[in-house]
Order: C-alpha cells, then sequence, then structure tokens
C-alpha cells in the first residue's frame, strides 16, 4: 500500500512542521533577583574610556551559586516598544580566559553611547548545582557600576589664592 500526497499537501506539512519545531528552540531566561551576597559571585571590572570607544575587562574570582557559568556578556535593550518588548542593541559576549590564580578573565570592547543602558549578564544553566530545566538563569550587573567618574576639571576647583601681604604688627 502506497500513500501519495499531492505537492501541495508535502508543502503544507514541511511549513506546519517547520512552524512547530521552531516554537521548541526558543530560549527562556529568568533573572535573579537581588541577593544580599549577589549569589555569592566575586567579580571585578574596569572600563576605560578610548576615543568613542568603551574597553571593558571582566575578571570573575568565584562563581558561588552560579557555577557552571554559561557565559559572560554585555548586553543594551532599546526602550520598551508599545507592545511592551524590547530588542537588544548590543550583545557582545566575553571570551573568558583562566588565569594562573584560577579566575577566569575577558576583555572587550564597546560604543560609548551604551554606557548608561550596558549590564554585564551572567548566564547559567545550573544553580546551587541543580540543572535548570525550565529555562537558563541570569544575574546582571548594570556597567555603570564599573565606570569611574572622572576628576573634575580646573574651573571647578577653587582658584589659585593670591597671597596677601603680612599683617604687620604694631604697637603703639
Amino acid at each position: 500500500m502506497s500513500f501519495r500526497f499531492s505537492p501541495m499537501a508535502t508543502g503544507m506539512l514541511v511549513v506546519v512542521a517547520v512552524v512547530l519545531m521552531s516554537s521548541l528552540g526558543w530560549a527562556h531566561f529568568y533573572e535573579l533577583g537581588p541577593s544580599k551576597d549577589e549569589w555569592g559571585l566575586k567579580y571585578d571590572g574596569k572600563v576605560t574610556a578610548s576615543g568613542d570607544k568603551l574597553n571593558v575587562s571582566f575578571t570573575l574570582a568565584d562563581q558561588g551559586r552560579l557555577k557552571q557559568i554559561y557565559s559572560v556578556s554585555v548586553v543594551a535593550f532599546s526602550n520598551l516598544r508599545p507592545d511592551g518588548g524590547r530588542t537588544y542593541l548590543l550583545n557582545t559576549t566575553f571570551d573568558l580566559k583562566p588565569t594562573k590564580d584560577g579566575k577566569l578573565t575577558g576583555q572587550l570592547e564597546i560604543d560609548q553611547k551604551f554606557a548608561d543602558r550596558a549590564m554585564i549578564r551572567i548566564l547559567t544553566q545550573t544553580f546551587d548545582g541543580k540543572p535548570q530545566t525550565a529555562g537558563a538563569r541570569y544575574y546582571q550587573i548594570p556597567l555603570k557600576k564599573f565606570i569611574k567618574k572622572a576628576p573634575a576639571a580646573d574651573s571647578s576647583e577653587a582658584p589659585a589664592s593670591i597671597a596677601s601681604p603680612p599683617v604687620s604688627k604694631v604697637t603703639k
């Protein structure tokens, strides 16, 4: 017994299969809220300006409760759209390399226009040693936390004082 489908039916079957399978490919991320100890993470970062770019260095000393970190990236989102969604303006992943002392460190460059919006996102598929089956967890650190404020310009400093003549003590 042989079944033959018309080319139209075969095409529709392929389209339906692609649509149904693509829904399984969407990633689900769940943000970890605030924590007193930042989920046991120990990290350090540094942001330096280089023209219209920012050099971002990030060092992860301890992965804490998020141990096995999947990725660390810098993300920036657009403003909310009317439908409540956002789009990525920036999504760049650090290439973290192990150091001699066991830390993970990486560096990347981003446009300075993203300085106020950018966040360092630490993504994990395990939390407290348990695999996350519903989706990945992430923790975000504002990039502003690592931007050092430049010292104020000379105009805001007190002007150099002009020495006044010494007061003479005259006694009569």
